[in-house]
């Protein structure tokens, strides 16, 4: 933690801010270790960190939060009660009187009580952005945050496999994903940064549909995609799993999968043009996913890693539609800075962390897409999953996940 207030008091020089205060639940534990998933913050009340350049380092509770956490060494804890307008208080009695130092928040957080405090003495108009200079921070990550990460995607892997089980003929959409939530939560999940998506055949073509009592059918192209959580870090992976259109579905070695596979070939015309269009579809993002991770290395522009996939998807398919993001930075939330954007200006460095996810969707008919996320080392991405790409043969054939 000190390693990371350092680092952060650095940007801060560097921008000419004295202090900083932050009031986004996310900022306030990467600057305090200060999170809790008991309630919410309209129930509890808002937290705060104000960092300055003399050495003030202090965390903002409600009452009796103070006394159920102790905070890391050097900071200190400042109790207040009386909601958003006791907050201002605690907060104003700690800001420097000098206006020629800057102060600095997170504006889009920031209690309506304070801003007009600040605005009652002038200093409203003088409070700068510090969300880019905190988002910049964020992205390269410590061993400590790794850590916690690197169980937050374990704690997917166990999802998706789960999905495996889950996703089969005739099952709702809604069911496998209570399987699949349960399952996480059971071996240690405490919470997720988004709803689990189960979404099947067309309601696929909608990237950010959720499950619904949609039977899953035969043939069609399922998209499971999902978050955990673990100390407050969050977790982003997804898979799509295409079932065979001569029925079962299962996700089996042996036995009724491999004889729903087999069955396939016996398929009309349409049915199997349609399923060779999905294999066709989900081997080429499946190999676009992996030629990815070989390009993401430090000093690789992510702008050139956007037009990468963005190209090679416009190739695979050009009618399809390329909704939402590509990609993304992951931590304190499963999607935080930098996206994967023609126009990012950052460069990929050591020890960030990246979900990639290069999808395709045929409106009305189904998507396709498939989620890595990437620690950056210095040789290179590492690919932190360990739930394997799901393959598929030719003609129907499920070669099983190789």
């Amino acid at each position: 933690m000190r390693q990371r207030i350092q680092q952060v008091k650095a940007a801060m020089a560097a921008h000419g801010i004295h202090t900083l205060l932050a009031f986004d639940p996310k900022n306030v534990n990467y600057l305090s270790g200060f999170h809790t998933t008991a309630r919410p913050v309209w129930q509890i009340g808002r937290t705060a960190c104000l960092l300055s350049a003399d050495g003030t380092w202090r965390l903002f509770l409600p009452a009796p939060w103070d006394r159920e956490y102790a905070p890391p060494p050097g900071c200190e804890t400042v109790s207040y009660n009386g909601g958003d307008e006791g907050l201002t208080r605690a907060v104003c009695g700690f800001l420097p009187t000098d206006s020629r130092k800057r102060t600095a928040a997170d504006l889009d957080a920031v209690p309506t009580p304070l801003y007009r405090a600040l605005c009652r003495c002038g200093r409203g108009d003088q409070l700068a952005d510090a969300r880019l200079l905190l988002a910049r921070c964020r992205m390269i990550k410590s061993p400590a945050e790794l850590e916690l990460l690197e169980q937050a995607v374990r704690l997917i892997d166990l999802g998706l496999k789960t999905a495996g089980e889950a996703v089969a003929e005739g099952a709702a959409e809604q069911e496998a994903r209570s399987r699949i939530d349960a399952a996480m939560t059971l071996a240690g999940s405490q919470g997720c940064g988004f709803t689990t998506k189960v979404i099947s055949g067309p309601n696929g073509s909608y990237p950010h549909h959720v499950a619904g009592p949609r039977e899953i059918a035969a043939g069609s192209a399922v998209i499971v995609d999902l978050s955990a959580s673990v100390g407050g870090y969050e977790s982003d992976s997804a898979r799509t799993f295409l079932l065979p259109p001569g029925g079962g579905g299962r996700r089996e070695e042996g036995g009724e999968g491999q004889t729903a596979y087999r069955g396939s070939r016996e398929m009309n015309g349409e049915a199997r043009a349609s399923h060779r269009e999905l294999l066709e579809m989900h081997h080429g993002i499946t190999e676009l996913l992996l030629s990815a991770g070989k390009r993401m290395k430090p000093g690789t522009p992510i702008r050139e890693l956007h037009d990468f996939l963005r190209a090679e998807l416009t190739r695979l398919n050009p009618a399809a539609v390329q909704a939402g993001t590509i990609g993304h930075g992951v931590g304190l939330r499963a999607h935080e800075y930098p996206d994967l954007t023609g126009d990012c200006p950052e460069i990929l460095a050591e020890n960030m962390v990246l979900a990639v996810e290069p999808a395709l969707y045929v409106p009305g008919r189904y998507g396709i897409r498939i989620e890595n996320m990437f620690h950056i080392r210095p040789e290179g991405a590492v690919t932190m999953n360990r739930y394997p790409l799901n393959r598929y043969g030719g003609e129907g054939e499920n070669y099983g996940n190789l």
